[in-house]
């Protein structure tokens, strides 16, 4: 069996593996266009706060050579796959021709830069899975004692804190409309913008930019009420799925941009599949089309395109709740499901409490949550949850998510057994369902 892959990143990684595992004999190719095995931009606020030592630390397991090395993996960097022959079933990479019996497209996804008026590629950033984007956004950062970064999405925030844990004098959060819009609502949203103007960064909201200019080697963000002046901008404006390869050679790209797969996550060609940030992906509450673009997704998504290549679609991929999580400061902030804007944008019905839980093993240094909890009001299930804490939230948000993708009654999951000991974190997470289940009734 011969099986190209085209994309190094997680999604591609996994895909590798599955098929190395189940197909000791199969010729797997894998193909990148960039010099060097990528990182998920989550991965590169770490260096650039200065919490990892080196960009090095970063290549371990799947992101080093030896990984393909030891299982006969076949991987080209710095070759960029140009064309698929669908027909004759071979592709073409730096105009040589390679065979395939089942390929699979991991394409990943691109950084967006809004067409601002003045832009002229001049200590201007944003990040991808290319590490070589990271080593640049580094660079600048050691030289450098000011920056605007626009863009209010999980990557701008990280990146705000990383420029403040390098004692930035200055960091401006320019933001269009509201913070981690696709993950937080504005009642939960006011208790992160309170934790980033505590920590130093002034957050400009709604940030109306009307140009970008350049002068005496500083970078001017000309608002239309104020005119910045820093030594660089970050853009932390969002990516867009990488389709032009799939849209050359034919294949369907779905209603939100991403390449179109059924749920064995094969393409309109059945022997093309593709995973991760370049596929249209789709939630497991209603069903909607949405892209999903976290190295999460990309990993399970890769391991199911893999194992169907081989098995002959035995697996099949339910969709996600979106599960989420990051670190902003101290604070971890954590979301699954629908947010209560996109479930009224969607026509759910629904039904909400919030909840600021006392301060937990407050003689043990416990921390307080805050926790938001969304429920369909016809259903009275469990449909999304916001979460923001000092303590650990992921374990919280990981129950949660299995609650959502099993559409599971509030009055069954405020049943499930937990643990407790008082040496540890408790889950509090009963609280907020109790106040939910009295808000229905």
């Amino acid at each position: 069996m011969k099986v190209c892959i085209i994309g190094a990143g997680d999604a591609g990684a996994i895909a590798a593996l599955q098929i190395r595992r189940l197909d000791k004999e199969a010729e797997i190719n894998i193909f990148s266009k960039r010099a060097e095995l990528g990182c998920p931009p989550c991965e590169m606020p770490l260096v650039l706060s200065g919490t990892v030592g080196s960009w090095e630390e970063l290549f371990r397991g799947l992101r080093a050579k030896s990984f393909y090395e030891k299982r006969n993996i076949n991987i080209y960097l710095g070759t960029e796959v140009t064309d698929i022959l669908r027909q004759e079933k071979y592709l073409v990479a730096n105009g040589k021709k390679y065979d395939y019996d089942k390929a699979v497209l991991a394409l990943g996804a691109s950084s967006t830069i809004p067409s601002f008026s003045g832009l002229d590629g001049r200590n201007e950033f944003s990040l991808s899975t290319d590490i070589a984007d990271g080593r640049t956004l580094g660079d600048a950062i050691l030289r450098y004692t000011s920056a605007a970064i626009i863009g209010g999405g999980f990557i701008a925030l990280e990146i705000a804190a990383a420029l403040k844990a390098r004692g930035y004098s200055k960091v401006y959060l320019l933001v269009r409309r509201d913070i981690m819009r696709a993950h937080l609502d504005e009642d939960i949203a006011e208790k992160l913008k309170q934790i980033l103007v505590e920590r130093g960064v002034e957050l400009i909201l709604p940030a109306r930019i009307e140009r970008i200019s350049s002068k005496n080697g500083k970078k001017c963000v000309i608002l239309s009420s104020r005119e910045l002046e820093i030594d660089f901008i970050f853009f932390g404006t969002g990516a867009e799925p990488n389709v032009k390869l799939a849209q050359k050679v034919r294949l369907e790209i779905g209603e939100t941009g991403g390449i179109l797969v059924n749920q064995q996550l094969q393409t309109s060609d059945p022997d093309i599949y593709a995973a991760g940030d370049c596929m249209e992906n789709w939630d497991m509450i209603i069903g909607s089309k949405r892209r999903h673009q976290l190295a999460t997704n990309a990993v399970r998504t890769g391991y199911i395109a893999g194992r169907n290549a081989v098995l002959g679609n035995k697996i099949s991929y339910g969709g996600t709740v979106m599960p989420f999580i990051t670190k902003i400061f101290d604070y971890q902030v954590g979301a699954v499901g629908f947010t209560e804007r996109e479930a009224r944008e969607k026509g759910i019905e629904t039904t909400s409490t919030m909840v600021n839980t006392p301060y937990l093993r407050e003689p043990r240094g416990g921390k307080p949550a805050w926790y938001k909890l969304i429920a369909e009001h016809k259903t009275q299930t469990l449909i999304g949850a916001q979460l923001i804490s000092e303590e650990i939230v992921s374990g919280t948000i990981d129950k949660l998510a299995v609650a959502i993708a099993n559409r599971m009654p509030l009055q069954k999951l405020v049943q499930i057994d937990s643990c407790y000991s008082p040496h540890v974190q408790e889950d509090q997470v009963a609280v907020p369902i109790h106040r939910l289940i009295d808000e229905l009734s």
